[in-house]
């Protein structure tokens, strides 16, 4: 069952589209707490401009790739097996 869902098509578009949401989701949550509101020139200044921006970017790619693989693992496995028992 495990290698049949890694390596369905549907899987891997439900893992980027969760990944995605993901990643814009926790990075606004993140910003409006650290920041305590909007302050693009501040995180600008902070991520961006001190070369801090790899971090940031790859922290976001793989967290997002490690929650969309699990949820979207998650929701494929409980569709198989809800189907059968209809």
């Amino acid at each position: 069952m495990f290698r049949s869902i890694i390596s369905s098509k549907k899987y891997w578009i439900s893992v980027l589209l969760l990944g995605l949401v993901f990643i814009v989701f926790f990075s606004v949550i993140e910003h409006f707490m650290q920041y305590k509101g909007l302050a693009f020139d501040t995180f600008l200044e902070e991520k961006i401009h001190n070369s801090r921006w790899v971090r940031y970017l790859l922290s976001r790619i793989v967290g997002g790739l490690v929650y969309g693989m699990i949820l979207g693992y998650y929701f494929e496995l409980r569709k198989r097996k809800r189907k059968p028992n209809q």
